[in-house]
């Protein structure tokens, strides 16, 4: 890849977060556009397209991501929601609430390896709905492998 090729990207941000995605656009030479979307239920989310060069595309889409922060999966029964990034949460770091503890996720590389980190925790944790922190951090750490830390905590 290089700086002459060009490339789109689309990335979906939370309302509070356009303005800091297009600024970031905007800073980095890139072209952003919202995407209007009707519909009957309150909308808490927009859909940007980004459009550049390649290298510039994939920083912008890279630090939007990063200001997300890092993802929680909520296996509670009484979960209000499974899976959401907050940025009480570090980027790079998923943590797992179980009824008896948190599993914590460290990624090793999250500039890389985040997104396939959180695909891979996201195909096994939908199967361990009720199961004790220990069985998932055994399961988790089984799937990811070398790429991320794996830690046990007490009670949520």
């Amino acid at each position: 890849m290089t700086d002459d090729d060009t490339a789109e990207e689309i990335v979906i941000v939370d309302q509070e977060d356009v303005e800091y995605a297009l600024e970031t656009a905007a800073a980095h030479g890139v072209e952003a556009n919202e995407l209007t979307v009707h519909g009957i239920e309150p909308i808490t989310t927009a859909t940007l397209i980004i459009f550049g060069s390649a290298l510039a595309v994939a920083a912008v889409a890279r630090l939007i991501d990063q200001h997300k922060g890092g993802q929680v999966i909520d296996l509670r029964p009484q979960a209000p929601r499974l899976l959401y990034r907050t940025k009480d949460v570090l980027y790079g770091l998923v943590v797992i609430i179980a009824t008896d503890g948190r599993v914590t996720v460290e990624v090793k590389e999250p500039r890389t390896m985040f997104g396939e980190v959180l695909d891979a925790l996201k195909d096994v944790v939908v199967n361990l709905s009720g199961s004790g922190a220990s069985d998932i951090a055994t399961a988790v750490a089984a799937k990811v492998g070398g790429k991320a830390n794996v830690a046990v905590e007490g009670k949520p």
